[in-house]
């Protein structure tokens, strides 16, 4: 079984390689997904929408250079550096059958 570092590390590689049915196969059905930019979106369709509906790249063309990801309490952070407004920090917050239930972008 994989570990959450691991299962974080593949829903960004997903997301990097825009393998949105792999990426959206990863979450929860009441996956809250939450940035200051989009604001809060709840629920697995909603969330597969806004990712699909994001220009290709993502990232408003920022080349953003991923940390690895690393545990933090129940959850696993990642910090993207190359932004104009500083580090960005994602958690993911799983389930307890390894779905992600919550992702959360914001500046670190």
């Amino acid at each position: 079984m994989a570990s959450r570092v691991e299962l974080a590390r593949q829903y960004m590689d997903y997301q990097r390689e825009r393998k949105i049915d792999e990426m959206v196969a990863m979450l929860a059905d009441d996956v809250v997904m939450s940035n200051p930019m989009t604001g809060t979106t709840t629920g697995k369709a909603a969330v597969e929408q806004q990712v699909r509906n994001r220009p290709m790249g993502g990232g408003g063309g920022m080349q953003l250079t991923w940390s690895e990801p690393e545990e933090e309490g129940d959850s696993v952070k990642i910090l993207g550096s190359g932004s104009p407004f500083g580090t960005i920090k994602v958690v993911l917050s799983f389930s307890q059958d390894d779905r992600i239930t919550k992702i959360e972008a914001g500046l670190a």
